[in-house]
């Protein structure tokens, strides 16, 4: 982190710096403009070379009083004189150390009346300032949306919201939902097509020691909620951990206390199994419990049995209370995959007419979706309209916490952390970035005059300005 004094250092420092940038670049100019008539001043040479020429021709014709006024050392003290003047205008600003180049800075600044302290918009010229004015270069004006824009985002969300309450409903109402569970991989079942013989063949080879119900609560309807080893995510860690150990990892849940404990129970100590064998038997256990009819949790739905806080519902549940009744009434892995419509409509179309625009306007650029600004806050809002839809859908059905679109939930919070990110601390520091760069052109092109210039001097023998 800088420091303020050095801060107050580098003001005095920018300020001295452009002062001198300015006035080389105005001699410059001033240079430049007399090269303008360059042409004219080599005939006037030319004529004065003729004029020359014929003196000399009639130099038989001079006497002694036409050059009695005559000093042929005056061309030579005409050039000293220019070059002492140069020599006056220009002053040194040398770097020994830090602390003396700050001084003489400083007081540099104070012998041209120049503030010290001036911040960093002092250095703007008119044309960034009318550029920083400009609504249409401002860093804001091109996150700015349309009318199109608000269009399609609100298209999306209300599309969404529509899948939210047609298609994807409560387990017990949504027909996506249904149709998964008609797939009953189970013998009891006696389904004879080539998946649900390849569950029943995995369920026998890929035993796994996280199935025993050793866990207070713990039954057949609850354990793969309970073990951790059957979330579809969690499970290729804790679960493959129990498998090497011959372990359960879970949560414990006792009625009386209404409580959820994490535990780990040992189950088998006679485990002989490497990492590759114990991923592969957890892919297999997992695809033999999909088409149960209790099925597999919702990816990370298991963690909130620890929440051991709140009071929901008539009976004044808990969130882990309620995270295990939604699980036993059929909020599985196949509703969440359900569900999941909802938050695929509003990356599908939002996407497509970002990517359509994008590319109209801008060619075959390529650019990160997700982190551009304008466009995460365009899919944030979008996510947003249809998890408030949700959150109407849960109140107009008496709370019922199985109308909770899990997945939309997911969606809305994937982009709401890196926009609040974005919000907290990146944006002011890219809104400074974007003002540097207004001015960065026309910094270096007066460095590049400044060294040209000062090349030249130091071939006269006249003292650098170091900058």
């Amino acid at each position: 982190m800088i420091s303020d004094n050095l801060v107050i250092e580098l003001r005095a420092i920018l300020q001295a710096q452009n002062h001198l940038l300015q006035r080389l670049s105005d001699s410059i100019s001033e240079i430049e403009a007399k090269f303008v008539n360059i042409s004219q001043e080599s005939s006037q040479l030319q004529a004065l070379e003729q004029m020359m020429a014929e003196l000399e021709n009639s130099i038989d014709f001079l006497e002694d009083e036409d050059l009695a006024d005559f000093n042929p050392d005056e061309i030579y003290q005409i050039y000293d004189r220019h070059q002492n003047a140069i020599k006056r205008d220009l002053q040194a600003i040398g770097f020994t150390d830090w602390q003396s180049f700050v001084q003489q800075c400083q007081i540099y600044d104070l012998q041209n009346g120049l503030d010290p302290l001036a911040p960093y918009e002092v250095f703007l010229t008119e044309a960034d300032l009318q550029l920083l004015a400009n609504e249409k270069k401002s860093y804001d004006a091109q996150f700015a949306w349309d009318k199109w824009d608000y269009l399609f985002v609100g298209a999306s969300g209300v599309l969404a919201a529509l899948t939210d309450v047609l298609l994807v409903g409560t387990p017990q109402t949504s027909p996506l939902t249904a149709w998964m569970k008609e797939f009953n991989t189970t013998a009891k079942a006696g389904q004879i097509d080539w998946f649900s013989q390849w569950a029943r063949d995995l369920e026998k080879t890929c035993k796994v020691p996280y199935d025993a119900q050793t866990m207070v609560g713990m039954s057949g309807s609850s354990h793969r909620f309970q073990s951790l080893g059957h979330d579809p995510v969690l499970g290729f860690v804790f679960g493959i951990l129990d498998i090497m150990r011959g372990t359960v990892t879970g949560f414990s849940y006792d009625k009386l206390t209404s409580v959820h404990s994490f535990v780990t129970h040992p189950v088998s100590s006679d485990v002989s199994i490497n990492l590759i064998e114990a991923i592969l038997k957890q892919i297999g256990h997992l695809i033999s419990d999909v088409g149960t009819p209790m099925g597999l949790p919702a990816p990370f739905m298991t963690l909130m049995q620890g929440i051991n806080i709140g009071s929901f519902g008539d009976k004044g549940r808990s969130v882990g209370e309620v995270a295990r009744w939604m699980y036993l009434n059929g909020y599985d892995l196949r509703h969440f995959i359900a569900s999941g419509i909802t938050p695929a409509v509003v990356e599908i179309v939002l996407r497509a007419y970002i990517m359509t625009r994008h590319y109209s306007e801008h060619g075959e650029v390529k650019f990160d979706l997700a982190s551009h600004p304008k466009y995460r806050s365009m899919l944030l809002m979008a996510h947003g309209i249809a998890a408030t839809a949700n959150a109407g859908k849960v109140i107009l059905m008496g709370g019922n916490p199985l109308a909770i679109n899990y997945a939309e939930y997911m969606a809305f919070i994937r982009y709401l952390i890196p926009s609040l990110k974005y919000w907290l601390f990146d944006q002011q520091r890219l809104r400074l970035e974007h003002m540097e760069k207004i001015n960065e052109s026309g910094w270096n092109d007066l460095l590049d005059n400044s060294d040209r210039l000062l090349g030249a001097i130091a071939k006269q023998d006249f003292p650098i300005i170091t900058l």
